[in-house]
């Protein structure tokens, strides 16, 4: 039988609750289980795909850790009990629980002196290594700015969408939608990509003008 959820004017006991539920009502992708399910699936990578060498073979497999570890950043812990859903959102009426808004206003983390805040800078450093995965992982296309950017586009809106899609189904904003979040992460892709691009060159006309002093 489905307990009742209790009023603000109990506000232990709803806290109580909350914290009973948490531990059976939360899915959790901890790190040992991205270890696990990485090698997992380099298990049938070694076995079913002919990689062209080892060092591929190692970026390959730091590709799939990366790609489990934003996922599991993003998206979990994950609440999917209805009930404890119920009390978390009793909890924010209540003022004992704190929900994430949505955001989709440009800029609006200059609003609350949040440009070095941990999350502001997580998002922005989050996505970057794809500026350097999408080349050297998926090398039979050609890569620019503009593709690698899209690309960071694309993933980023994403899983902001999905994230948004869950509070819609759940009525309980986790993580919440947030353009800022778009922002920073397609930003991250684009300058780590002209980094990298201008290392290259860097690189390339050092060893062009050494060659030239040799002879």
């Amino acid at each position: 039988m489905k307990e009742a959820v209790v009023g603000c004017h109990n506000l232990s006991d709803l806290a109580n609750q909350i914290d009973q539920l948490e531990r059976i009502s939360v899915l959790n992708f901890n790190l040992l289980m991205t270890v696990i399910l990485t090698l997992g699936i380099m298990i049938i990578y070694y076995r079913r795909i002919q990689y062209k060498s080892l060092f591929h073979f190692m970026i390959v497999t730091s590709f799939v850790f990366y790609v489990l570890n934003v996922i599991r950043l993003t998206f979990f812990p994950m609440p999917i009990n209805a009930h404890y859903l119920e009390l978390l959102r009793k909890g924010v009426s209540c003022g004992i629980v704190s929900e994430r808004r949505h955001n989709f206003q440009l800029f609006d983390f200059m609003k609350w002196n949040n440009l070095f805040h941990i999350t502001t800078l997580g998002n922005f450093i989050m996505l970057m290594p794809l500026s350097f995965y999408l080349p050297t992982v998926f090398q039979k296309r050609k890569w620019g700015i503009f593709k690698v950017t899209g690309v960071g586009f694309l993933v980023s809106l994403t899983i902001e969408c999905l994230q948004l899609m869950y509070d819609y189904v759940t009525g309980y904003a986790y993580r919440g939608f947030n353009v800022d979040d778009l922002l920073m992460n397609t930003l991250g892709v684009t300058i780590a990509y002209s980094f990298i691009t201008a290392i290259k060159i860097i690189g390339y006309l050092l060893v062009y003008f050494w060659k030239r002093m040799k002879k």
